[in-house]
């Protein structure tokens, strides 16, 4: 009998001991998770900024909670986020805002010159191919996607359209450039109208309709 306890103690023990050891592989985990870090800002720390624009903030990993002194409320996408100017809008002049986030504990300073009110949308001011283009490789285009840049920084996505059928081409927005890449499937046809179409805007909430047009060339 005593050994029988003696053995049941020694058990117990063990599975206490492994009990820990997986406590303390769950604060490894948390210990491992990489810290983010600030990449960019646009418009950039230093440049203007309209008094109704808003900032967007891109960190290399999720930054968890972000907090900012000085400006206004703060939405999140992904490893992006965006500060939204005060209802009232900047105060034109000198500004500094502060950015914290959590997962880090890291703060940095902006600092813009605030400008008058942005009341201009953003127009196209180039594409690939051009709109209008006739007698477009189909095969060229799917090889190298489609690129749409505008005249300032802009947020939203681009579809490819063939007829009223969304293609479900990847939209990709970077700064003031869109890229559609073409997705497995989705291959374009010879002798057929696509048409680049979306609703994009600018930090200041100023809205463009896109819809742009060309044609691929006839089989050979």
């Amino acid at each position: 009998m005593k050994l029988f306890f003696r053995t049941l103690a020694i058990v117990m023990a063990a599975l206490l001991a492994v009990s820990l050891v997986g406590c303390g592989g769950d604060d490894d985990d948390d210990a491992d998770t990489p810290d983010a870090a600030l990449e960019s800002a646009t418009p950039a720390s230093g440049a203007e900024l309209a008094a109704n624009g808003s900032i967007s903030l891109k960190f290399d990993n999720n930054p968890g909670e972000v907090s900012v002194t000085g400006g206004g409320s703060v939405s999140t996408s992904g490893t992006t986020r965006t500060i939204s100017p005060p209802a009232a809008g900047y105060s034109t002049g000198a500004l500094t805002i502060t950015v914290s986030w959590e997962n880090g504990d890291g703060s940095q300073d902006l600092t813009y010159t605030v400008v008058a009110a942005d009341e201009t949308a953003p127009e196209v001011t180039s594409s690939d191919p051009e709109d209008g283009a006739e007698g477009v490789d189909p095969a060229d285009v799917f090889e190298d996607g489609i690129e749409v840049v505008f005249s300032e920084p802009v947020s939203g996505d681009l579809m490819l359209l063939d007829g009223d059928d969304d293609l479900g081409w990847e939209s990709d927005t970077d700064g003031d450039t869109i890229t559609l890449t073409g997705i497995a499937g989705a291959e374009l046809s010879n002798e057929t109208e696509y048409t680049i179409a979306g609703t994009v805007e600018d930090g200041a909430g100023n809205e463009t309709e896109v819809e742009l047009t060309f044609v691929t060339k006839a089989k050979e």
